[in-house]
């Protein structure tokens, strides 16, 4: 009888293998991406094509699963469309063969096959001789080795008898890259999922094959090796110990590919930019009006040529040269949108009003202004939120001055124009829209428990954490409590190459009970030398699930002979911790041992000594330590917790924002329109010197005699005569079409922001301030918006009548203007084949996930009309924080070679931008809001996503966006079918994440 059922359950086994290699052979045919994976036990995902995808796909959000093809227990198989695609430019080549890295694998060839006329080398694996008949593999495996019984070695599946090894990346787990065809595709198939044996070479668990698209060519290993230290694997077989030693140089190897990569990409945009030809506008007419040119111009010699005052009779020299026809252009070069209108010689008036657009509002959107042909469409991809956006560096504190001077301090030390900063507050901590844009978290003082474990579960999912004298260790081992506390003695302290530095520490006393009245300076316990470590750990998450961690001490205090700082690393995910309070060793490295009856100290690594002024002898020994303080704290920061941070010479004692140096701005545009405002100012001046004082800034307007104060955060000379050298008047006017809109300009190289110069003040219609540089740059809610070099922003003012059809749907300005921003490009004869595209409600993003602009509009209602300030920044020439707009280009020529697109110049974009703003505002304050609406959700990433809402009573459903109301509003579909309209909750880090339902509907 049981061999019977034994036949009957393989015979049925064997259909089932058979039917799922058909189904896998007929989906290939039809590019479908092909994944096997493995769930955590107990896990379920109802085949999520988020979980079906690798993480490491680029379109994986895009994925949807078509076909169902294997299900056994906690293993899935399934179908995909689209075929999903892998960038491997920074994975690592495969050495030859055989080798131990990343894994052992054998020779490319077999043993010698000896027949009657010779001998031949066999090779390991055949392809198939019909490329067509080719794949590409990803496979991902865990990096814990199973290690359980000497069979598993029989079992072990070797990639190399499968395919051709081509690629690889060790962070988190492997990922390994081959080439294989279907027919061996399907045998690995069975030999693995379809058998369960989910085992291949070091006896590494797998958990992931899918076929994608490759894209790009890895970094040779034999390059990377020249800069690396040598191996430390020198066998196939290998110990546990000499295991992790092994992952550190297959880490260390990743870090140097990535650098390699970023590298080659900085390259390309060098020479790309020394090739390129100047971007030039092509003529709409055979003259041009003077009244777009600014009176002050420049030689269009390359020497350096002091800028020209021109006196009002200059003017008539001026128009009369431009006035000149100009021949025929190259047609490739690049054009604004031809819709257009070259402008009218008249007075910007101080309110909008409605005029007719040149041409009337295309059929779709789609066809853009130019009206050709259909622009591609656009990617949404929003996996990589590492990349999306500026990640966040958090402060969780309970004290508010321990929170500011950490920031200040890391503030200090933080690679500028990459990271921002935000206190997280514990409202915010337990809705976790956080978690997936944070860099580092910084925890300081006592946590309660519900955000404790959520700070932990971070962290043991994959998260960075800097523990400052935080009872979050609580959260780690939760059996043991404070028996005595001592505050701010200052001890003396060690740390990798810093040796008895005097430093503040918190000092504690730990012990399960009962409680110890007094510390002990002997002890029969031995102190641990610095970097000794502890077994693994096990913690469990929030869900349950099991994670090791790997304990190192790092410093030691020599006064208490205590450590001080300890490292966490959790093994399964990656997750880094360091805690500036570590209990004293004893003898038996268990960590549960560690804490009874000993002592914690805190480093006060945050501390600056202005917080002991009080004390004159604490005060003068952390000033001689606060050099020290500062590298120590970056050196963590730097090396254990992949932050980046400047150079000790920059950043040690230096203040946020040392070494920028405020600049006078500029005044540009017609003669008349500046004196008009001047004289509208003129109420607000304070006494004869054209001083108007704001809030946040003083305005100096300098005349022809006028000596210019100097520069600061707090106050601005704008010289009204001069042209600056950094921006080209010539190149800015000459692509400008509008009638207001940027006709009016304060040109600022340096500024804290441009919208504390319009915030305060009622100025013109259309006038723009062009920032170089901001310091203090504002996001929505008075969020950090990084304004680095390269970024290209402004500030408008726009005056809106309030009897005109936009007036009555006002909180649509924001997104006639992000879609104008990103239209500029799309509807590009050239550019409109870049990959730019809006999210809600007000971010402007690259490649489907990457950031790379957004804008912030306050409106004030005056009488009848309305004052909207609008400021925007978007990446044109800044590769950080995330990418921009050159960097796209670059990418986009590299794969189409043909297109040879020219880089975008600042002066030039910034015009483009105001005549499309100009373009729509026109055509809506003439009643055409359908023009508008199929404009924007032709540029929008949102089409038919899926989201959670948050109703008022904590409820959640899930939902479908449909599009915008009248009002700007999200509208979404629940699963009953009806409409809701929601807005964000005013979370800070996701827009999507947290919508809730509004009250008034």
């Amino acid at each position: 009888m049981l061999t019977l059922y034994y036949v009957s359950a393989t015979l049925v086994q064997s259909w089932r293998i058979q039917r799922t290699c058909k189904k896998i052979t007929e989906q290939l045919a039809q590019s479908a991406s092909i994944a096997f994976y493995t769930l955590q036990p107990g896990g379920e995902d109802g085949f999520d094509a988020t979980f079906a995808s690798s993480e490491l796909c680029g379109n994986r959000n895009a994925a949807k699963v078509t076909d169902i093809l294997w299900l056994h227990g906690n293993q899935r198989g399934c179908c995909l469309h689209p075929v999903q695609t892998l960038q491997i430019t920074p994975w690592i080549s495969f050495p030859a063969a055989p080798s131990w890295l990343p894994f052992a694998y054998a020779s490319d060839t077999l043993s010698p096959v000896t027949t009657p006329t010779d001998n031949k080398l066999q090779p390991r694996v055949t392809l198939s001789t019909d490329s067509k008949q080719h794949l590409q593999l990803l496979l991902e495996a865990r990096l814990e080795p199973q290690g359980d019984a000497d069979s598993l070695e029989t079992l072990a599946v070797r990639l190399e008898d499968y395919g051709k090894l081509i690629a690889w990346k060790v962070d988190s787990h492997l990922a390994v890259l081959i080439e294989t065809d279907v027919q061996h595709f399907t045998q690995l198939l069975i030999m693995t999922f379809l058998q369960n044996n989910l085992c291949i070479n070091d006896k590494l668990p797998l958990i992931r094959i899918e076929s994608v698209l490759r894209e790009g060519n890895p970094q040779p290993f034999e390059l990377l090796t020249n800069h690396v230290k040598r191996q430390s694997r020198n066998s196939a077989e290998i110990g546990a110990e000499s295991w992790q030693k092994h992952l550190e140089d297959l880490r260390a190897l990743g870090v140097l590919a990535h650098q390699a990569n970023e590298f080659e990409q900085q390259k390309q945009r060098t020479e790309s930019k020394l090739g390129m030809r100047s971007m030039e506008q092509s003529p709409v007419g055979n003259t041009k009006a003077i009244a777009v040119v600014e009176p002050t111009t420049k030689a269009t010699s390359p020497a350096k040529v002091t800028a020209i005052k021109p006196l009002p009779s200059e003017l008539e020299k001026i128009a009369a040269s431009k006035a000149k026809p100009k021949p025929a252009e190259d047609s490739n070069k690049p054009i604004a949108a031809p819709s257009t209108p070259a402008p009218r010689k008249t007075t910007p008036t101080k309110t909008f009003v409605a005029v007719a657009p040149t041409s009337p509002p295309p059929v779709s959107a789609s066809q853009g202004a130019s009206g050709s042909r259909p622009r591609p469409i656009l990617r949404r991809n929003k996996d990589s939120l590492g990349e999306s956006k500026p990640l966040n560096v958090l402060v969780y504190s309970d004290s508010s001055s321990a929170r500011d001077s950490v920031i200040n301090t890391l503030e200090q030390l933080l690679e500028r124009d990459v990271y921002t900063v935000y206190a997280l507050t514990p409202q915010e901590a337990v809705k976790k829209f956080w978690l997936e844009q944070t860099a580092l978290l910084v925890v300081c003082g006592s946590v309660s428990t519900s955000v404790g474990q959520i700070l932990v579960d971070y962290f043991l999912h994959g998260g960075k954490v800097l523990s400052l004298c935080s009872d979050i260790l609580h959260f780690v081992l939760p059996n043991y409590r404070t028996a005595e506390v001592r505050e701010h003695e200052l001890v003396q302290f060690s740390y990798d190459k810093w040796q008895r530095v005097k430093m503040m520490h918190h000092i504690f006393c730990y012990q399960p009970s009962p409680v110890k009245k007094h510390f002990s300076s002997d002890s029969e316990e031995s102190t641990v030398a610095t970097h000794s470590r502890n077994p693994s750990m096990e913690m469990k998450d929030l869900i349950g699930h099991n994670h090791k961690l790997d304990v190192q001490v790092l410093g030691s205090e020599e006064t208490w002979n205590t450590p001080s700082i300890v490292l966490a690393n959790s093994l399964q995910s990656g997750g880094k911790a360091i805690f500036s309070q570590v209990p004293r060793a004893a003898k038996k490295y268990n960590l549960y041992l560690f804490l009874i009856n000993h002592i914690i100290l805190q480093v006060h690594l945050e501390t600056s000594p202005s917080e002991f002024e009080f004390d004159e002898v604490k005060c003068s020994i952390l000033k001689q330590n606060e050099r020290t303080r500062l590298e120590i704290f970056a050196h963590l920061l730097r090396k254990y917790l992949d932050v980046d941070v400047q150079s000790t010479q920059t950043a040690a004692g230096a203040a946020p924002g040392a070494g920028i140096v405020y600049k006078q701005a500029y005044f540009l545009g017609r003669h008349e329109s500046k004196f008009e405002l001047l004289e509208k100012l003129g109420s607000r001046c304070s006494g004869s010197e054209n001083v108007i004082v704001t809030p946040k800034l003083t305005l100096k307007f300098c005349g022809r005699d006028d000596k210019p104060p100097t520069a600061s955060t707090n106050l601005l000379p704008i010289l009204i005569h001069s042209c600056p050298d950094d921006f080209s008047t010539v190149d800015y006017f000459d692509c400008l079409k509008t009638e207001h809109i940027g006709r009016l300009v304060i040109y600022a190289p340096v500024i804290s922001s441009s919208m504390n110069l319009i915030n305060d003040l009622e100025l013109m219609h259309g006038i723009v301030v062009l920032p170089l540089q901001q310091t203090a740059g504002m996001g929505r809610h008075n969020n950090q918006w990084l304004s680095p070099l390269g970024c290209a922003m402004f500030s408008t003012q726009l005056h809106i009548s309030m009897d005109t059809p936009l007036a009555q749907r006002l909180p649509l300005l924001q997104h006639i203007i992000g879609a104008a921003i990103v239209n500029t490009l799309r509807s590009h004869p050239q550019y409109r084949v870049l990959d730019i595209a809006l999210k809600w409600p007000n971010d402007i993003i690259a490649n489907g996930n990457n950031k790379i602009g957004g804008l912030v509009v306050n409106t004030i209602l005056q009488g009848s009309q309305a004052i909207v300030n609008i400021g925007s920044g978007i990446n044109l020439n800044n590769s950080k924080p995330t990418v921009c707009i050159n960097d796209v280009i670059t990418q986009y020529n590299n794969r189409h070679p043909a297109a040879n697109l020219p880089q975008l110049k600042y002066e030039q974009f910034m015009a483009f931008i105001f005549n499309e703003i100009e373009r729509i505002l026109a055509i809506v304050q003439n009643g055409h809001f359908d023009y508008f609406y199929n404009l924007y959700y032709d540029l929008w990433l949102h089409g038919e996503q899926s989201v959670r809402i948050c109703l008022k009573n904590d409820e959640e459903k899930d939902a479908t966006i449909v599009g915008i109301d009248d009002y700007g509003f999200l509208k979404v579909k629940l699963a009953s079918g009806e409409i809701e309209t929601v807005q964000p909750d005013g979370n800070s880090f996701d827009m999507l994440k947290g919508l809730i339902v509004p009250k008034y509907h």
